[in-house]
Order: C-alpha cells, then structure tokens, then sequence
C-alpha cells in the first residue's frame, strides 16, 4: 500500500499498486485532469523557487516508460522524446493567465494548454511550450481567454535522456487560474476622480450565486484594504451596473480593485485600476508628544479612527476643515494612530 494524492481530489487515500499507475499531484489522463488550487501557490514566497510552494512529484508512477494521453493534440513545441503527462484544468480568471513551472535539475519541463472538450479527441491546442534545460523555470503565457471558461494543461517531461524526462515541480508565478466557476461575468471597471473624490464604475455582464463586492483601495499597487460593501444581484443574465463613492481618498495616486464574493465565499479579485487625487489634503498633529490635548489642523472634513499600537479601534472622531482640539488625558502613555478610510494620517505619542 502506498499514500497517493489522488487526481482531481483534496485528500489522502490508499491506492494499491495492482490498481495501475497513478500520476502524484495530477490526472492520469485527460479524463482524469486535477482541479487546479490557488492554494497550491499561496505560500511561494516568489515566483522563482518552490520555497513555501506545493511542490507535485511524477517520478513515482508515470515516468520514464508511460505514452502521453493521446486523446490530445501532440504537443508543437517539443523535438525530442515526450514522457508521460500530469494532467490540470482550470477556470480563466480573466483574458490572460500564466502557467509557471518551476522543476528540479533533472526535469525538462514541458506545458500544453487546451481549450474545448470534454470528449476524447475534441481539444485544441491554445499554447505549448519546452523548459531550454533541467533547471530554472518555464513559462506559458495565454492570452485571449474567456473569463469563466474551463481549459485544460498537461505537464510532462521532453528529453531524449529518460532521467529527464521525470522529476518535482511546482506552479509558485503563476497567475490567472481559477479554481471554479465565476459568479460574476465583470464586463468593465474604471475609477473616476470627483471634486476630490473617487466613484468607482463596474458592469457585469451575468451573475451567478454572487453575494457582495467588496471595493479595495491601495496607494501602492499592493497593501490593499476594504473601504466599502456593495451588495450583488445574486444570479441573473440581465447586465447589471454598479458603482461606489470613495469620498475621502488621499492625495496622490489611488489603486483600486474589487473582491468578488459569492454564497459560497469563493472570491475573485478584479483587475486593478488606477484615479488621481491632485488636491492637497493635509492633516497637522501637535504638540507631539501630547500630555493633554492633541491639536488636529486639517485641511478637509474626514471621518478618522483613533487606534493603538495593538490595532484596537478607542474612538471615532468626525474632523471638520480647520482646527480640532482632542482631549487624550485619559489615555494611557504610548503611541497612537490616527486613519481615514483604513491609512495612516497620523501618530503621535502620549506621554505623563
């Protein structure tokens, strides 16, 4: 008895050996395609090496000796002699998506992808490419994708040596592959500055068992934090038009996207798109440090929270443009933290 990770399932189970071959981490064939995880890339701490990543193993059941599945198309960027393949299939998050592959020394990594099925013969090749040695990484970039559609990849090893023809990979850089269906068919996102303001604009073109979108805003491209709830229309084909009013963003470029839920929790995040704020707001604090009252000056009305260093929300404090005097004689001595729409505006430290 051996502990396989069974093809297209989420769990252990004990296959015997007389059951035939079983591919560690992939479909046997076609038929058989794994279910692609985001899981399987959530930890890689980059998209160079299997650090954090879950790493899949053919070297146990399929290579050298196993024919490649040939209800597929052969494969039209490979020369030299094809292993067995570990079959995928995923849903597209949007129109492009990479498939990475990062493999171990003795591996000569190979990617087809497909579009079509689920019959036997009825795929088309929509993209294949070959790792240029035993080391290092591949990539195969996709494009023209329909966000929602199922597509199908299969790894294998390509080298007229059979000891590399087999090894370990992992998937950490790739990006655009879903693990189910869409709820939300998102046809068009822009972010439009306002008299200081940001209203986001987003239409869907069909909805399925979605439940709420939450928009996210970032002034970096990258921390991004949930600024407001948008309830969805749950399941419809009629194309639907939403929008959100950031009303305080910060001066400066803004990034936003949005996190598309569904009844089931599964979540989407959107592309991201980008406003520009050029009015000056400006937010003065003193004395630093405080023993009784803070001095807030600002230049605009904002709804700001106070917090500690441990994160603890203590007030909320509605600003109005011009001058505000805060009484903190009651709290305790240390740092303190002012926000608006979850950033930092501010801090200032309590003494005795």
């Amino acid at each position: 008895m051996k502990i396989f990770l069974a093809c297209g399932m989420v769990g252990l189970f004990f296959i015997p050996r007389a059951y035939g071959q079983l591919c560690p981490g992939g479909g046997v064939n076609f038929a058989s395609a794994a279910t692609f995880l985001q899981s399987w890339t959530s930890g890689c701490s980059s998209g160079t090496s299997c650090t954090g990543g879950v790493e899949f193993d053919n070297r146990v059941a399929c290579e050298p000796t196993t024919a490649m599945d040939g209800c597929a198309p052969s494969p039209s960027c490979t020369s030299a002699t094809n292993g067995s393949d570990l079959w995928y299939k995923f849903y597209a998050l949007g129109t492009t998506a990479a498939i990475h592959v990062i493999q171990n020394v003795s591996f000569v990594a190979s990617i087809q992808a497909f579009s079509g099925g689920p019959a036997c013969g009825a795929l088309s090749e929509i993209g294949c490419v070959v790792a240029g040695g035993p080391s290092g990484g591949v990539t195969l970039n996709l494009s023209g994708l329909t966000a929602g559609n199922l597509y199908y990849f299969r790894i294998f090893g390509s080298a007229n040596s059979a000891s590399q023809r087999t090894g370990t990979f992992c998937f950490c850089g790739s990006t655009g592959l879903g693990s189910t269906v869409l709820a939300v068919s998102l046809t068009f996102l822009k972010a439009v500055p306002e008299n200081n303001k940001v209203r986001l604009i987003w239409h869907t073109a069909s909805e399925l068992n979605s439940k709420y979108f939450e928009v996210q805003q970032s002034v970096d491209g990258n921390d991004f934090a949930t600024i407001g709830v948008v309830r969805a229309k749950g399941s419809t084909t009629v194309p639907s038009d939403y929008s959100f009013l950031h009303a305080n963003p910060p001066g400066g470029m803004n990034y936003y996207r949005l996190n598309e839920m569904d009844i089931d929790d599964n979540y989407h995040y959107s592309e991201i798109v980008t406003a520009r704020i050029n009015s000056k707001n400006t937010v003065f604090l003193y004395p630093n440090p405080v023993t009784e009252k803070l001095i807030i000056e600002s230049s605009m009305n904002a709804t700001i929270i106070l917090a500690n260093q441990a994160g603890q929300r203590l007030r909320v404090i509605r600003l109005r443009k011009g001058r505000e005097e805060i009484s903190v004689s009651k709290l305790p001595p240390g740092i303190y933290f002012l926000t608006a729409d979850n950033h930092e505006i501010g801090k200032f430290n309590v003494i005795r």
